[in-house]
């Protein structure tokens, strides 16, 4: 294995920032700082984040950088993406009248390049920079069923400082020969992949088993990933469940032995933690019940949902229940990576009530690290946990800022009526890519754009 040079092997001075910052503490409850300081020791973790008058109390500040942030700038977690596909990234925004067509049309056509070891790379190289250019800093990709392009994308994700969990796409019926390979080369492959990149760098780069779908799988290839599942019990499983309704009538007509589809995967021994289930829309009560018991995770992808009409997420439901979830941008379904983008979609397409803005702040943020069994090192501030984090600039998006804010600049003008949900509802409707100045992970800049140092 090449050395491999990368933003997070720079040295890491102690460094406290100063500025307003908020963060989730749950899906009920945000803080915010107007006056905040987020303090990141040497080893790129959370020391404090608090008050400024309070960080200042506290000594810790002595002999450490301050840098504090200009009007108009806001400091947030860094965003998790918890389903995106890296190879559909040139199909985006292509339409097609439902999910199975869309993927014969498009998609399939676009995965089939990966066999071109070139294009894999240029491909992976603008993905994970378009990643971090958009603010995420952790995300759970698909790839393609190429062994080589697999590579490819960890080596360069590695390189480039970014936080992921992916895998090889595991196909082996149901779709194009350049697409499928028999289940047991597949496990081999996807073994080796595992065994090689899984927990490197101290579990930045994270594998993940990852069946496409029911209906792209044989009975043996889902009954060999179960068995790597079972021996491999701390690596990721990520596959779509229930995303439209053609989808689940196919399943139905595959696998005639199922009381549902969830019973596809339950059977296999697919459920569990650490398993994502992409999209979820139409499931019935006792799948929830049944995923839930299992600790399995939920990703909603309103931006795809709309784009390809296949149905409304139980959002109010999930909420009520507290289940894992959090928010995948799915492009290429999904026309792009912004997760600012995916939250206000989220909003739009709850068409009955409002949404509670935290509660998709949340899913943007901790909500999608929990669903990850990551909170213990990102999704907020609390210390001890890995500095990913992000500096936005509202002045970086029309309508963002506020030109005539007498002598105040927008954060505080904004909150000095509502506190923070006047601010929170600019970012969700408002936010784009545009706003995302610095991208940090572990404490070390992996993204900037020039205008804060």
């Amino acid at each position: 294995m090449p050395t491999v040079t990368n933003p997070l092997d720079a040295p890491l001075a102690p460094r406290a920032y100063r500025g307003p910052i908020m963060h989730s503490l749950s899906a009920e409850e945000l803080r915010f700082l107007p006056n905040g300081g987020l303090l990141v020791n040497a080893d790129g973790r959370v020391e404090a984040c608090e008050n400024w008058s309070t960080l200042q109390a506290t000594g810790r500040l002595e002999g450490v950088e301050v840098l504090s942030l200009p009007p108009d700038a806001l400091l947030v977690p860094g965003f998790v993406d918890m389903h995106v596909h890296l190879p559909q990234m040139e199909v985006a925004g292509c339409q097609e009248k439902n999910l199975l067509s869309w993927l014969e049309q498009h998609i399939f056509a676009a995965e089939a390049r990966f066999t071109d070891a070139n294009h894999a790379q240029n491909v992976s190289q603008w993905f994970f920079e378009e990643l971090l250019r958009n603010g995420t800093t952790t995300a759970a990709v698909f790839l393609t069923s190429h062994d080589e392009a697999t590579r490819i994308a960890f080596e360069t994700a590695e390189r480039l400082g970014n936080r992921v969990i992916m895998g090889q796409n595991l196909m082996d019926a149901n779709a194009p020969a350049a697409l499928v390979k028999p289940a047991e080369q597949l496990l081999q492959e996807t073994e080796a992949q595992c065994r090689q990149w899984h927990g490197r760098d101290q579990g930045r780069l994270q594998y993940a088993w990852i069946p496409r779908f029911a209906i792209t799988s044989t009975e043996e290839l889902l009954a060999g990933i179960g068995e790597l599942r079972r021996r491999y019990p701390d690596v990721y499983l990520h596959t779509h469940l229930s995303e439209q309704i053609p989808e689940i009538e196919a399943v139905k007509n595959l696998f005639p032995w199922a009381k549902d589809y969830t019973d596809v995967y339950e059977k296999f021994g697919l459920l569990g933690p650490r398993t994502i289930l992409a999209h979820g829309i139409h499931l019935s009560d006792d799948e929830l019940d049944r995923i839930q018991a299992a600790e399995s995770s939920l990703a909603h992808c309103p931006s795809s949902n709309f784009f390809l009409k296949s149905g409304r997420f139980r959002l109010f439901e999930i909420l009520r229940r507290k289940m894992r979830f959090g928010l995948g941008s799915d492009v290429g379904a999904g026309p792009e990576l912004s997760m600012f983008k995916v939250m206000k979609d989220g909003q739009f397409m709850q068409t009955e009530a409002l949404a509670p803005l935290n509660a998709l702040f949340y899913a943007a943020t901790l909500g999608g690290a929990k669903a990850l069994f990551q909170d213990d090192r990102i999704g907020n501030f609390e210390p001890g946990k890995e500095a990913d984090f992000l500096i936005l600039d509202l002045r970086g998006k029309t309508c963002m800022a506020l030109p005539n804010a007498s002598q105040q600049d927008t954060v505080s003008a904004l909150t000095v009526e509502g506190g923070s949900h006047a601010l929170l509802s600019k970012l969700i409707y408002l936010g784009d890519e545009r706003l995302v100045q610095s991208g940090f992970i572990r404490g070390r800049r992996v993204y900037q754009a020039g205008l804060i140092p």
